[in-house]
């Protein structure tokens, strides 16, 4: 029997080794589909709000929300053909897609997506590479030996901009330099400091001081030649810095930008963070 039952077992328990099962996840007496449709069914069920599952989309043979609340269709870790949108937009139906993205700005992004029904589809990637992005600034380390004696650097930005073509397009060149430019411009010359020395501060002056490897460091300066940061004035804090002044001035169909600022020829550091978009914001606010 041993042996009439192996040969039949073997290719199951081979797919099984491989992967080839469906995983099922049960809560509340509800069975689900994947962890995610599972923490939505929860949530839903925890704050008492009404919902439907696996509910057919009239006007098409195959797409059913995975839940309808208050009106909202909701499809969970799907992706939406051209059809099925048409679909869902002949009958003007609010729309969510909520999706694990392989996309991460860093280790801590979850990788949760939560997207309206006009924000899918398929993304690209550009980026700029200038002269133009090129600036010179001083800045002190005083916790480390060798940099907490005043030096500068000249530094050079590279930004990736990541986002869904509009006929084409991610972004116009030209306008995306011109906002790396500018952006560039104020840091150019410039002393990097953190806010936390500064001592005194009027209208014109600002007043540093504090203790380095080397003994105390004093120093006034003009206030516009200066620019406070909220850590230590390391490349990877410039780099945050740099986004900061990137990213809210790109147009709303992207949705990442990254930096890349070196120090010097061959070191550097990189930053990618996902933009959330006013848009999107002004959607959850609605009741």
């Amino acid at each position: 029997m041993s042996e009439q039952l192996l040969p039949k077992l073997a290719p199951r328990l081979k797919r099984l080794d491989e992967g080839a099962y469906r995983r099922a996840y049960l809560s509340s007496g509800a069975v689900r589909e994947t962890g995610t449709h599972q923490l939505v069914g929860d949530l839903l069920d925890s704050l008492g709000i009404t919902y439907k599952e696996n509910v057919k989309v009239p006007g098409s043979a195959s797409l059913a929300a995975d839940f309808v609340v208050n009106g909202v269709w909701v499809f969970i870790e799907r992706a939406l053909g051209g059809s099925e949108r048409k679909a869902l937009l002949a009958g003007r139906r609010k729309s969510l897609v909520i999706q694990r993205d392989s996309f991460r700005s860093d280790s801590f992004d979850h990788g949760m997506r939560i997207l309206g029904l006009e924000e899918l589809g398929d993304r690209q990637t550009i980026f700029l590479d200038d002269p133009s992005f090129n600036f010179d600034y001083a800045h002190i380390l005083p916790k480390t030996q060798k940099c907490s004696v005043m030096h500068g650097h000249t530094s050079s930005v590279l930004v990736e901009v990541v986002g869904r073509p509009i006929d084409g397009m991610v972004v116009d060149f030209g306008v995306a330099k011109q906002i790396v430019r500018d952006a560039v411009r104020g840091l150019d010359h410039k002393l990097f400091i953190n806010e936390k020395y500064v001592t005194a501060m009027d209208k014109n002056h600002v007043t540093l001081k504090f203790e380095t490897a080397h003994g105390e460091f004093a120093i006034r300066a003009p206030k516009g030649t200066t620019v406070m940061m909220k850590g230590e004035a390391t490349v990877e804090n410039l780099t945050r810095e740099v986004l900061s002044r990137i990213a809210p001035l790109m147009p709303k169909n992207v949705t990442a930008v990254g930096v890349y600022v070196y120090e010097g020829l061959n070191k550097g550091s990189h930053l990618l963070a996902k933009l959330h978009q006013e848009d999107a914001r002004d959607r959850r606010r609605k009741p």
